[in-house]
């Protein structure tokens, strides 16, 4: 990666990190006060953006090293028989909590409107098993080029579980006025966006390394969903602003 593009990502993930510890802190804070009714939905929001933050950490922390200092961590880990370096094993973890993410962000929705588990449900947890068993295994190439197909086959349960949130919350949309009607469709576009830019790093970004850069616009897309989902469940309008 050029050097230019190497800052870039850099400083746009420390303030995208920087951003997701800031609201889950914010969240935390601002459970206890709530009402015990709506304490058990707002949960979902304050884990759906910790495990955001925490997943994300793994590998922007050691990235932001390397550049800063020029050369990688020093400790490699061994794990499944092999020795990985931070970064990927980074990679590994963030790709993990980012499926938790959309668990719980759905577990959110499911709440507001009264839902438990249903067969939707039952569906993104089936999913989610599926992108978690896939992860670990070698053909992923974490420390440097995949097997072939496999950037494909470890992305479409996770995508899958991605679109059934979208449509979920594009539906829900329907439902809702004001104020609120606005954030949950600004949420649902942030998460296509998301979805289309990251989605054109994994299918050309291995032949043409320059649409790595496409993963600028999908860090970015999070950190707006995240500060709407934050004002979506913690921020109450006033009557004026409703």
């Amino acid at each position: 990666m050029p050097p230019i593009a190497e800052w870039s990502t850099v400083v746009v993930s420390a303030i995208y990190l920087a951003v997701a510890w800031t609201l889950t802190v914010l969240m935390a804070l601002a459970l206890p006060r709530v009402s015990p009714q709506s304490r058990s939905a707002l949960r979902w929001p304050l884990l759906a953006v910790f495990i955001l933050a925490l997943g994300d950490s793994f590998h922007t922390i050691p990235r932001m090293y390397r550049t800063f200092t020029g050369r990688p961590l020093p400790y490699l880990l061994n794990w499944f028989g092999r020795e990985w370096d931070w970064i990927a094993l980074g990679l590994v973890i963030s790709s993990a909590t980012m499926s938790l993410f959309y668990l719980f962000l759905f577990q959110y929705r499911q709440e507001r409107r009264g839902i438990r588990w249903d067969i939707w449900s039952w569906a993104i947890l089936g999913l989610l098993i599926v992108r978690l068993g896939l992860l670990p295994c070698p053909l992923n190439g974490w420390e440097g080029h995949a097997a072939p197909g496999w950037r494909v086959y470890r992305n479409i349960p996770f995508t899958l579980m991605g679109l059934m949130v979208i449509v979920a919350l594009f539906r829900d949309r329907s439902e809702m006025a004001g104020r609120d009607r606005r954030l949950m469709e600004a949420i649902a576009w942030c998460l296509v966006v998301s979805f289309a830019t990251y989605w054109v790093t994994i299918l050309g970004a291995e032949q043409y390394p320059v649409l790595g850069a496409m993963m600028l616009p999908k860090t970015i897309a999070y950190m707006v969903a995240i500060i709407l989902l934050y004002r979506l469940a913690f921020v109450r309008p006033t009557a004026a602003s409703a």
